[in-house]
């Protein structure tokens, strides 16, 4: 069977089963399990001739987490997994297979301590209901994720997992100390841009078209809130500019607001939202340097065109007064307005300024009272923008012009996306996974708000064989994973390692949080020693737990 069979149909059957069995072990079994944190990455070709993982700490709300790895040194088609944990509720735990996806593509300025596979193959998803078989001297990991309530009594739970082939059993067991600590209540703004583009909707559909606003749409976008809400977003993009049907009654431009507020119900029932990101009503005119132009929509018999135009246009100026008058006014009676942020256009930089700050300033004349965010490359926006996104390392390099912004009532965010690359925390797949659950220790380290990623869904036409890809605007190397951080099912969406270690992520900064008003010389004691700056962190695994304990013990006490 080829590698890339093995990476779609998975690496062992899983038969999940939450129960007490009997414990036994064969002398001569052909079968290894070693228990491993789970922030380490598992390759096919990994050899761990012990267990590394023995407990882990967590506040009560948290997720309790845990790796398994085995190697078979023959086939198995049949595998059975369960998980056991006294005391806490067995049907919260799951159980995956970690899938392996490739990495075809080399990148420009990477990291000193990127993740180099033997075979091409890096672990990412986690497939929590695929048949599975064990191949013969690959090493296959497992997820096992356990919630811990918020009501769970503090005190150690021992875990048992037991694994049963044809001829033999297994058992490996684990400790999860819950501490006397309540998770507080999420201050994170945290944002993942997504895709519903027909060609992504069909991954998520057997490969079949998805019709526009049909019933499967909407299921969809259900699927895809739920699991955003379930990781720690809060901040949706919800563009009313392309949701918005436009009609013309004689020479009047009638705009209904319908779609974007079922969108928008769907992501508040989810639990995401939070905040509303206005999508982006400008786009460059033609490459990366080129001045923005907005989009304005051309009413035709059973759809609607957008006309390209500069906002100097009378055509595009009467429009957008139209357009933002009568947002503000909806947005105002669905008491809507305090939570929404307008886009004008992404990233604009030193070459195009000019032409976002007429945009954004026209904006702001019809409706100064909407609040503008942008992920931005430069700084010289004049007063426009509410809300700044830059890139991490642009932020390193402006640093003190961010702060004087949150000074004078601005906020501050940063995002990552294909850059920055180097020793910057990014969520690449090739990265250690520490590095990406630090991303969200950066932003508390330097007061950072809020946290924005443009890939959440953007998934080429086989995710599973190949995750990076081409960035033709820029002629740019997509790394391996910035484009996307799930994997489509059927009408669902796996999560990864990547998505796990960020949600914990965003726990951490909480915690950090807390621990500030409690002991706030503890907690810059513990962030000095995981946050050296920037571009510089402690990627110990070990000195990592060492640091959580800390962190709970303190505000357990």
């Amino acid at each position: 069977m080829q590698l890339r069979e093995l990476i779609k149909n998975g690496l062992a059957s899983v038969l999940l089963s939450f129960g007490i069995v009997v414990s036994m072990k064969s002398a001569n079994a052909q079968l290894c399990a070693s228990m491993v944190d789970p922030l380490e990455k598992i390759f096919p070709e990994t050899v761990l001739p012990y267990d590394s993982f023995h407990e882990i700490d967590v506040a009560k709300g948290e997720v309790a987490s845990a790796q398994l790895v085995l190697r078979s040194g023959e086939n198995l088609d049949q595998v059975e997994l369960s998980v056991d944990a006294p005391g806490l509720p067995n049907e919260g735990i799951s159980c995956g297979a970690i899938g392996f996806v490739r990495a075809g593509r080399q990148y420009t300025d990477p990291a000193v301590d990127r993740l180099v596979s033997n075979t091409g193959f890096y672990p990412d998803p986690i497939l929590d209901d695929k048949p599975l078989s064990l191949q013969a001297g690959l090493a296959q990991a497992f997820y096992i994720s356990i919630p811990i309530s918020a009501e769970t009594k503090a005190g150690t739970y021992p875990v048992k997992v037991d694994i049963r082939t044809k001829d033999m059993q297994i058992r490996k067991e684990f400790a999860i100390h819950v501490h006397n600590v309540r998770l507080a209540k999420q201050e994170l703004w945290v944002t993942n841009w997504y895709s519903l583009a027909p060609e992504r909707l069909a991954l998520l559909n057997k490969g079949e078209q998805v019709k526009s606003f049909g019933p499967v749409y909407w299921r969809l976008i259900e699927t895809l809130a739920n699991k955003m809400a379930a990781y720690g977003q809060n901040t949706a993009l919800i563009s009313p500019l392309d949701l918005a049907i436009y009609k013309m009654e004689g020479e009047h431009l009638s705009i209904d607001f319908s779609r974007f507020d079922q969108t928008v119900d769907i992501f508040r029932k989810a639990g995401v939202l939070g905040r509303i990101e206005g999508g982006h009503i400008g786009q460059r005119a033609r490459n990366w340097s080129s001045p923005f132009i907005v989009r304005v929509p051309e009413p035709l018999a059973d759809s609607t065109r957008f006309r390209q135009l500069p906002i100097e246009d009378p055509r595009a100026k009467n429009f957008y007064a139209r357009f933002f008058k009568a947002l503000i006014a909806h947005l105002e009676e669905k008491g809507w307005l305090s939570d929404y942020y307008q886009h004008i256009a992404d990233e604009p930089t030193g070459d195009n300024k000019e032409s976002y700050i007429a945009i954004a300033s026209y904006v702001k004349s019809i409706a100064p009272q909407i609040k503008i965010m942008e992920a931005c490359h430069s700084k010289d926006l004049a007063e426009t923008i509410d809300l700044w996104v830059p890139q991490l390392d642009f932020l390193n390099k402006d640093f003190t012009f961010y702060q004087d912004r949150k000074k004078a009532g601005d906020e501050v965010w940063f995002y990552t996306c294909l850059s920055p690359r180097g020793n910057y925390a990014n969520r690449f797949i090739d990265l250690p996974l520490i590095k990406t659950r630090l991303i969200h220790w950066i932003n508390y380290k330097y007061q950072i708000d809020g946290y924005l990623h443009w890939g959440f869904n953007y998934w080429n036409q086989d995710p599973y064989e190949e995750t990076t890809g081409i960035n033709s605007e820029g002629g740019n190397i997509l790394p391996t994973g910035d484009s996307w951080i799930v994997y489509p099912g059927y009408q669902k969406l796996y999560s990864s390692i990547r998505l796990e270690a960020m949600r914990d992520g965003i726990n951490d900064y909480t915690l950090l949080q807390m621990l500030t008003k409690k002991n706030p010389d503890l907690a810059k004691k513990i962030i000095d020693n995981m946050v050296f700056r920037f571009d510089w962190y402690d990627t110990s695994i070990k000195n990592f737990r060492a640091s959580r304990k800390a962190m709970l013990k303190a505000l357990s006490e």
